[in-house]
């Protein structure tokens, strides 16, 4: 893990607006927020977003984990000007 931190989330579970179905889509949240869901996300390697589970072998524990700042406010101003950086850094269209 990077001494500068890391961030809150790596892997986002949300409904979209323009879901087509959202009960589907609440289903499938309710299930990865689950203990059943959060076991397979341990499972798989990822850090589980309940705080009363460990994390994967291998990792420092949660309390040894940097979190890096964050300013939604400061983030939402700057998202266009980073969306273009990455772009330019990663080719991406």
């Amino acid at each position: 893990f990077p001494k500068e931190g890391v961030s809150y989330v790596t892997e986002p579970v949300a409904i979209l607006s323009t879901a087509k179905n959202t009960d589907a889509a609440q289903r499938f949240v309710d299930f990865v927020l689950s203990q059943k869901g959060q076991d397979l996300v341990l499972e798989m390697g990822y850090i589980p977003a309940r705080n009363d589970m460990g994390v994967p072998a291998g990792f420092p524990a949660r309390a040894d984990i940097k979190l890096m700042d964050f300013d939604p406010a400061v983030a939402l101003q700057n998202a266009e000007a980073n969306k273009a950086k990455f772009a330019e850094i990663f080719g991406a269209n």
